[in-house]
């Protein structure tokens, strides 16, 4: 899979490269796009303001989806936007839930995102085939729509292991399934983010960038405000080969603009340490 490049526009971030995308997420905004203070045209409209080259979109926090959704594809093309879009969707679902499945992926499609984001949910026995199929279906539904499933590690269980992700990956290979690293997910596991960068190596097309702090209990939070080893984290991801979509997923606390700019410092100053 190849990430869109988004036009420069003055001031644009300095961070930007065509490589290394930077998107915010619906999670700067949640509360208030789930009750309807704002809107995803709000979102669009920090995108530009930060200087992100684009937004993640969710069904959850999009109450007016279904009203909003070409309308939304066309302003995000029109401000030269990237997207991504994502749901609480699980791949391995019940035979009720595959509608959704698809469902969600015709909205990417509808946006213009080239991945949405489902998480792996329980695996299925290796030897129940009807759900491996059903699935693979999924899958085939997803490259049928010029769409890539970004499977991510879930912050619980089931889903949240590397094993899990990786289990999923090698029995539905298909360039149309690939991995969405959760950087703080894993840690919720007792789990090493480098080992898993390197275990799911090219199958990761994009990353959820966060920190944490020491007390479990808390939301993520920007970048440099916690305790991750985030530089160790960001040289792995910034070594593979490959285009990722880098994706601020931390809750905005009042002052989303705030921590979407703190956090684009974060990453100007580490790549001018690098530089």
């Amino acid at each position: 899979m190849t990430c869109q490049s988004a036009n420069p526009t003055p001031g644009a971030d300095t961070a930007r490269t065509a490589h290394r995308p930077i998107l915010i997420s619906a999670m700067q905004l949640e509360d208030e796009l789930k009750s309807g203070e704002r809107s995803v045209w709000d979102l669009i409209d920090t995108a530009l303001q930060t200087g992100a080259d684009g937004v993640e979109l969710r069904r959850e926090t999009w109450p007016r989806l279904d009203a909003e959704l070409a309308e939304a594809a066309r302003r995000i093309a029109d401000a030269g936007l990237l997207v991504t879009y994502a749901t609480q969707a699980t791949l391995f679902s019940a035979p009720e839930a595959s509608s959704q499945l698809r469902q969600d992926i015709d909205a990417a499609a509808t946006l213009g995102a080239p991945i949405v984001r489902f998480f792996p949910g329980s695996t299925p026995p290796p030897d129940d085939q009807a759900a491996w199929a059903r699935a693979q279906q999924v899958v085939d539904y997803a490259a049928a729509r010029n769409t890539v499933i970004a499977l991510e590690n879930y912050a619980r269980t089931p889903g949240g292991t590397l094993a899990e992700v990786q289990g999923a990956l090698a029995r539905l290979a298909s360039p149309a399934l690939g991995a969405n690293l959760d950087m703080g997910n894993y840690p919720n596991h007792g789990q090493d983010v480098v080992e898993a960068i390197h275990a799911l190596s090219d199958k990761i097309i994009a990353a959820h960038l966060k920190d944490k702090t020491a007390n479990p209990d808390d939301p993520p939070a920007p970048l440099g405000a916690g305790v991750l080893p985030l530089a160790g984290i960001l040289d792995a991801l910034d070594q593979l080969p490959q285009p990722v979509y880098y994706i601020f997923e931390f809750r905005g606390a009042g002052d989303p603009v705030g921590g979407i700019e703190r956090s684009l410092a974060y990453l100007r100053q580490r790549a001018g340490k690098s530089g």
